[in-house]
């Protein structure tokens, strides 16, 4: 079995791919959350076709489709789409799943709703974030919406983690039968996060055996964020700071970013 990309956007074996899209789902199980919740609510307004990016293996995907909402999955791992679609099989749903690349995606058709969850917009460069945006806005129906929830930088945290090895959790894979433990180690600055994962499973023998990636995280603050959607062509309905509905300031854990496309010829957008 050759290469493939994971969704770190990194070059594995399909079989590396395969464990550390099982390994994600372990870190981030299927379930209710505040996250999901809200994107939710914003599908009720909206109504589908729905088009995610960066489904992974289908944790908001899914309790959309059993809203009802006819939902489009983009994710660029093929192991994580193969993933959602057995759990969306599981549910009971059907989603239409596409391997591609958020910052080049194209469709025949527009969306009522772009959905960004998790902090996937986060992996984006500052210059992919211009051609991610750009695929969004001509792939949005008119009174159609972005939608992007991602945390926002604490410099607290930043200074004091730097560099630190935590051991996040220890957990039983029910699908392995083996006993897992994530660690984590970070370096950061005032631009970006650098992430290392690992991963060590031990199997019934005691043999540990260790799934490492990394990746970088963008970050994006508030006064950047409405800089950026305006700068991008969209007017912001909403920017909150948490899923309660409470307005982003400068400290506040998250962005949960809201905005529908402007027409070309309004405002900054017009060009001579």
């Amino acid at each position: 079995m050759g290469d493939t990309t994971d969704w770190f956007g990194g070059q594995v074996s399909a079989e590396q791919a395969e464990r550390f899209a099982a390994l994600y789902d372990l870190d981030a199980p299927h379930g209710p959350s505040a996250a999901i919740d809200w994107f939710r609510a914003i599908a009720r307004r909206t109504g589908g076709p729905i088009l995610e990016l960066g489904c992974g293996t289908g944790r908001v995907a899914i309790p959309l489709a059993l809203d009802g909402h006819d939902v489009v999955g983009l994710d660029r791992s093929p192991a994580m789409l193969a993933r959602a679609e057995r759990h969306a099989r599981r549910e009971g749903v059907t989603l239409r799943l596409v391997e591609g690349d958020m910052r080049s995606f194209s469709f025949s058709e527009a969306f009522p709703l772009i959905a960004i969850p998790f902090n996937t917009f986060l992996m984006l460069t500052p210059d992919e974030r211009w051609a991610c945006l750009a695929r969004v806005r001509e792939h949005l129906a008119p009174t159609g919406l972005v939608a992007v929830d991602c945390f926002q930088p604490d410099p607290e945290h930043i200074v004091g983690r730097d560099g630190g090895v935590r051991e996040e959790w220890t957990r039983n894979d029910p699908e392995s039968g083996r006993e897992v433990t994530k660690f984590s180690s970070s370096r950061a600055n005032v631009d970006q996060i650098d992430l290392r994962w690992w991963f060590e499973e031990v199997d019934e023998d005691g043999q540990v055996t260790r799934w490492q990636r990394a990746t970088t995280l963008h970050y994006l603050y508030r006064r950047e964020a409405e800089l950026l959607f305006a700068a991008a062509g969209f007017d912001l309905d909403a920017l909150h700071g948490d899923y309660d509905g409470s307005p982003a300031g400068g400290a506040s854990p998250k962005l949960l970013v809201v905005a529908r496309r402007r027409e070309r010829g309004a405002g900054r957008e017009r060009r001579g």
